[in-house]
């Protein structure tokens, strides 16, 4: 027997997913009128609305890139009773809203009992709710509200969808979307402060001029961070300028989407580091990611995307991988989207639980300290980037780092002596690694391309 869910996005019906349990099959259908409209777009530049078929596959890759992972995967999949390999029924129990334009929703003689989506429903969250359920998350599991489980994102990080107005925090449900990420301490005692850490990796970012997520802290008194979400559009009611109206749906898609990747495939040692398995590299990468051939403005994004990877590398991120940028879908074409879960894995380097080996290699390092100009010249050569504009991008952007850094890092939004600490360390670990790329920057052009 096939099963069918609804695909829509803003209200208006895009196709029908079609699944066989018995075959593991996935079909998809456009409707012909979204076809025919000019505003019409893409789920990906792999599922085209133009007519032409996807290869074998490519629905079943996209929809698991839609699904949260690690915890929160298992937790979603156990409050179903089913398997967390079962990507239709969980897309059909999370699709209302993951990230980007789209709804997955069951045929209405199926969705018995659900809000009806054209009613709008709050569901406060007071600041003491909030509090104690951050508190009992080895109870009871963050995504799990109102016996309903509320996340469907990716990510392995404790999160929720929350809407924010002014200092209200609720869950929504009907014709409501929602409008931030909601992200408590992580549970992970390896990875203290990862709220302030996040958020002055975000907002460093910011003041170097690169399109970033806007974020901000709230303290309840534990620390939350909100990240304002760029895939949403809240429309302010004018009756009441506190209260939002409604919320449009922008689409957008990550790395993995984009180059027709499963989830598994996000790091480019696709098997791990062992010796036998090492020099195996199918996953996202950066020549992968710089070579997509679906770009709407490709000097741009390969532009944006070159100043995206030195960031990673001024603030220790190691763990930026190919689910950790997004596109949007313009039609068929991608432009990039802002950026977001920037943080310092650098900043646990004394902790041998916290692993640092970066998830995509620059040239074949894999290590921080192994990055040297030959292996500059190797990521240059690897992504279509002259020597010479890498070095002027490795200089300009450390020496923004270098001026905006240490200010931030005295920000009052930092509070307490141990997390004040924690964020001077950051900050003197991007000071320091601007100073060794500033060293580098000049050598690489000097790099003989023979040896490459």
């Amino acid at each position: 027997m096939e099963h069918f869910l609804r695909i829509s996005t803003n209200g208006d019906t895009v196709g029908h997913l079609g699944f066989d349990a018995v075959q593991n099959q996935y079909s998809f259908r456009y409707e012909q009128a979204w076809q025919d409209r000019r505003s019409a777009f893409s789920l990906s530049p792999h599922i085209l609305h133009t007519g032409e078929a996807p290869a074998a596959g490519a629905v079943q890759r996209f929809l698991g890139n839609l699904l949260p992972e690690g915890r929160a995967l298992e937790v979603a999949a156990g409050f179903a009773q089913m398997s967390k390999d079962n990507i239709f029924g969980l897309i059909r129990m999370l699709g209302k809203e993951p990230v980007g334009a789209f709804s997955f929703t069951a045929a209405e003689n199926e969705a018995v009992g659900e809000v009806p989506a054209d009613e709008p429903i709050r569901r406060d969250i007071p600041v003491e709710e909030l509090s104690q359920r951050i508190k009992e998350r080895e109870q009871i599991p963050f995504p799990v509200w109102d016996k309903k489980v509320r996340l469907s994102v990716a990510g392995y990080q404790d999160k929720l969808q929350v809407m924010v107005e002014g200092n209200r925090i609720s869950l929504v449900d009907g014709s409501l979307s929602s409008t931030h990420i909601l992200k408590p301490e992580s549970r992970n005692t390896a990875t203290p402060f990862m709220v302030a850490n996040e958020h002055y990796c975000m907002t460093l970012a910011a003041q170097m001029g690169l399109p970033a997520a806007p974020v901000a802290i709230r303290r309840i008194p534990e620390p939350i961070l909100l990240i304002e979400r760029f895939d949403r559009v809240a429309q302010v009611d004018t009756d009441n300028p506190g209260q939002i109206k409604a919320v449009g749906r922008v689409h957008v898609i990550d790395g993995c989407q984009a180059l027709d990747l499963p989830s598994q495939l996000k790091y480019e040692r696709n098997y791990g580091r062992t010796l036998d398995v090492r020099n195996i590299r199918e996953g996202a990468s950066f020549e992968k990611l710089f070579s997509q051939q679906h770009f709407e403005l490709p000097a741009h994004a390969r532009s944006f995307m070159l100043r995206w990877a030195i960031f990673q590398l001024l603030i220790g991120n190691s763990d930026a991988h190919g689910k950790n940028i997004s596109y949007f879908v313009h039609r068929t074409r991608l432009t990039p989207a802002p950026l977001y879960d920037l943080v310092s894995v650098s900043a646990y380097a004394d902790n041998a639980n916290v692993d640092q080996e970066m998830a995509m290699a620059y040239g074949d390092a894999f290590l921080l300290e192994e990055i040297t100009p030959f292996e500059l010249a190797l990521f240059a050569q690897s992504t279509r980037t002259r020597p010479a504009l890498l070095a002027r991008e490795l200089e300009r952007m450390s020496s923004a780092a270098l001026k905006f850094a240490p200010g931030l890092a005295q920000s009052e939004v930092y509070v307490g002596d141990d997390e004040r600490a924690r964020v001077q360390k950051i900050s003197d670990f991007i000071c320091a690694q601007a100073n060794r790329l500033l060293q580098l920057a000049p050598e690489v052009p000097k790099v003989n391309p023979d040896l490459l």
